[in-house]
């Protein structure tokens, strides 16, 4: 696990170009604690900051094959890599000791850009052919693992974060106005998209090649591939009664948590009180065969904490348990630590818990486990049940509507945690839309047209009016493309979690583990992102994943032997904090100054105006804005510290040409 770095850049002198490159390694230090590593090769410069997890005694050093011809750099872990090396071996190739990643540069001497298709794993690859000249930048299947780039007429930068590429004199800290449309509403980047117009991510499960200036990007997989064909690796058996893919899909869980389980290294468990993380436990539990640490998160507000489930679990399987509470003030500390320390806003406020939990964990293990991509792989949101009685509300009279829309809204508490009131209120909100607008007014964070009166007025003027649907028009048009969808037909349950895995699960949630984790220097790893398990759930049939009320049915008879009933049986919660209450409380004065006309319209991202009819309807009760609310004031917040406070954790290396 490390943060990577390179530039690519034929203008600039080896002491020019690997003085830029060291400064972005030094703004990855909290990725890499174990040692850094640089090399410049003529054209091209790379660096790495390493975490040792695997092979933790070898130092960092920049990867290469036996000529030399071939070096790189990788962030990530590749559970296959002893069966890659053995096949590498058998042709011949030859491997100095060290990390897993140290067979990437022989992999791309038999393979080429398609060096990325056989690996099993979490990870960001850069590698150059010196000979060719050529970049090839990868990254993993789900999006574990990220890269981002920028580039400069004939210069191409990449590195682990964004605030390493900020290292760079030509690169322009102007905001993206359509990414930010888009993350105003999802609350995240998906995609290509950063806050910055100069900066891009390198989409997940794609490979960029890049030859004298000249760009290649390819995908080399894709989640619904395993719906046309029968996908490499899959687990699915011929039998396809009931029993048996309950079973299947068990086992297939069981080996996928195995593979994630370290050997070098100790490790623990993030628990959140809910069947995915609690699968991971036991599982893990029954792979290691001895005892390890267990975290979870007690958050001091009625109604939001999950702590006694995830204590019972751990009991269950005799795991050193630790608690941490997080209240009103923690939640502050979180949020001016994650601001000072992030170069990109995330509309997510289960990121000040996640925060806290891997600060902790970061005092006792290194790597930690966790349940991403249960939900989105077996259906466990409700908005997945919503979906199936939506032709319903549009069939009802425009009078009834709007007579059970008020009385949901009288019955709303005064939170954004989920309740019947809740989504009630949202099913009747979205008559008449699209399946997939529909799905985005459900799940994220604002409708197109009020995403875009969000912006201030210059950013909004740059922005079409089909831009904040981007990302889901599309997955829309790819997925009408294979045949998945028609016109008049109803969206198969599959295509909601498609979108969700590309926007939701690859942009928010992986986004906030690997940032938050990272920041502390710990690994994390998500068993059920195996690209074989995600081929296995999106394979099944979706009478296995949604079964009357229940989403995750296949998940829920499989833990039936592994998990306390109780747990089985709940509604889901979520891991966010009561932010609609502390913002309405004692978080109130923080919320109101951040968002204030004067620092809003400083900062030049976001209109005044729009930002305190949304606080005004908030802070009133008369709506509750909070999941909104908390998006406005992250982007706030990153402009203030990044933008307008042109904040950095270095300066730029003095005398290094900016031509």
């Amino acid at each position: 696990m490390c943060g990577i770095a390179g530039l690519v850049a034929p203008d600039l002198s080896p002491p020019e170009r690997l003085e830029l490159v060291r400064t972005m390694v030094r703004r990855l230090r909290h990725r890499g604690p174990s040692g850094e590593a640089l090399w410049d090769g003529g054209e091209c410069a790379l660096g790495i900051a390493r975490l040792a997890i695997v092979a933790p005694d070898a130092p960092a050093r920049v990867l290469q094959n036996k000529t030399g011809d071939i070096v790189g750099v990788a962030n990530g872990e590749l559970y296959n890599h002893r069966a890659l090396e053995q096949e590498l071996l058998g042709r011949g190739h030859q491997f100095q000791p060290g990390p897993d990643t140290a067979l990437l540069p022989h992999l791309f001497e038999e393979r080429h850009d398609d060096v990325a298709t056989p690996l099993d794993g979490m990870f960001a690859i850069a590698l150059w052919d010196r000979m060719s000249r050529t970049l090839l930048l990868a990254r993993d299947r789900a999006g574990e693992k990220p890269l981002f780039l920028a580039t400069h007429g004939r210069r191409i930068a990449f590195a682990s974060e964004p605030a390493a590429l900020l290292a760079l004199p030509w690169v322009s800290r102007d905001p993206s106005p359509g990414a930010l449309a888009r993350f105003l509403v999802h609350g995240a980047f998906a995609g290509a998209d950063t806050a910055y117009a100069a900066i891009r991510q390198l989409p997940p499960a794609h490979v960029l090649t890049v030859r004298d200036g000249v760009e290649r990007l390819r995908r080399y997989w894709r989640p619904w591939d395993s719906l046309v064909t029968s996908a490499a690796g899959s687990t699915l058996p011929q039998d396809r009664r009931e029993s048996t893919l309950i079973r299947t899909t068990r086992d297939a869980l069981a080996e996928a948590v195995a593979t994630r389980v370290p050997a070098e290294v100790p490790f623990g468990v993030f628990l959140s009180g809910g069947i995915d993380s609690g699968l991971v436990a036991v599982l893990a539990a029954r792979a290691w065969g001895r005892t390890f640490p267990t975290f979870s998160m007690r958050i001091a507000h009625p109604g939001y904490d999950e702590a006694p489930l995830a204590k019972r679990v751990a009991a269950s399987i005799g795991s050193e348990h630790h608690e941490v509470t997080m209240d009103v003030h923690g939640a502050e500390r979180a949020f001016t630590s994650w601001v000072a320390t992030m170069d990109q806003p995330l509309g997510d406020p289960s990121l000040l818990p996640t925060w806290l939990l891997s600060e902790y964990a970061s005092r006792h293990v290194p790597v930690v486990l966790t349940g991403e991509g249960g939900d989105e792989l077996f259906a466990g949101y409700p908005t997945y049940l919503g979906h199936r009685h939506a032709t319903l509300a549009a069939r009802l009279p425009a009078p009834v509507s709007a007579a059970a829309l008020a009385l949901a809204r009288r019955f709303r508490p005064r939170h954004h945690h989920v309740t019947i009131a809740h989504l009630l209120e949202r099913f009747l909100n979205v008559r008449g839309l699209s399946p997939f607008e529909r799905h985005l007014a459900w799940f994220g964070t604002s409708r197109p047209n009020e995403a875009l009166a969000l912006l201030a007025p210059d950013l909004r003027a740059a922005v079409t009016e089909h831009e904040p649907l981007g990302h889901a028009r599309a997955l829309d048009a790819r997925l009408t493309d294979m045949g998945m969808l028609a016109p008049g037909a109803s969206v198969p349950l599959t295509a909601y979690q498609l979108l969700d895995f590309e926007t939701y699960l690859a942009g928010d949630l992986l986004t906030k583990v690997d940032r938050c984790t990272m920041a502390h220097g710990v690994e994390s790893r998500a068993p059920f992102l195996r690209p074989s398990l995600i081929a296995h759930a999106l394979g099944l049939p979706e009478s296995l994943r949604l079964r009357g009320t229940s989403g995750k049915w296949v998940l829920k008879q499989a833990a039936r032997e592994l998990l306390p009933q109780d747990i089985l049986d709940r509604r889901k919660q979520g891991f966010s904090p009561p932010f609609s209450t502390w913002s309405r409380g004692p978080l109130r004065g923080l919320v109101v100054d951040a968002l204030s006309p004067r620092r809003v319209a400083r900062a030049g991202v976001l209109d005044p105006d729009a930002v305190q009819a949304v606080l005004r309807e908030h802070l009133e009760a008369r709506e509750d804005r909070g999941r909104l609310l908390w998006t406005l004031l992250a982007l706030q917040a990153w402009a203030d510290h990044w933008l307008v406070g042109q904040s950095d954790t270095t300066d730029s290396p003095a005398g290094v040409a900016t031509r």
